[in-house]
């Protein structure tokens, strides 16, 4: 909670840059799962057993990040046209949670999708996952920057 001798403008400042921080690391985090898929790509060859699973994990967080920086700039954008800050930063800490949780559903949903369809890769597709799922730290760094009260 800030002090009630802030100024209006200071309390608006840090609440863009904290949410142009969130835009900007959630598109960084897609970026980085873009990278590794790619890589995983191009080392196996773009193997047709090893693209498919990479694909899909990663691909998902991918989409997952995407989704958390559009949320930051619709809360960045409340706060440039001049909407109540308290209610743009409460609401893109909630689309930020729900982030986080997809997130996580979502890598183990898919790690143990492909496991019943593969067992035999059960370990590379636990990877993929754990991978993916490093986003939620990501969204949860963000997350935490943002003001407690706008």
């Amino acid at each position: 909670m800030e002090s009630p001798s802030v100024p209006p403008d200071v309390r608006l400042a840090r609440t863009i840059r904290a949410l142009r921080d969130a835009v900007v690391g959630c598109g960084a985090a897609c970026l980085g799962l873009a990278v590794v898929a790619a890589a995983i790509l191009a080392l196996s060859s773009s193997d047709p057993l090893l693209a498919g699973p990479t694909l899909t994990i990663l691909g998902g967080g991918q989409l997952l990040a995407l989704a958390g920086a559009a949320f930051a700039a619709l809360g960045l954008r409340g706060a440039l046209v001049g909407r109540p800050l308290a209610g743009v930063v409460e609401a893109t800490r909630e689309r930020l949670r729900w982030v986080v949780r997809a997130t996580l559903v979502w890598s183990v949903g898919a790690a143990v999708g492909w496991s019943l369809a593969d067992p035999a890769r059960t370990v590379l597709f636990l990877a993929l996952g754990a991978v993916t799922a490093q986003l939620t730290v990501v969204v949860l760094l963000v997350r935490r920057r943002l003001p407690r009260e706008g």
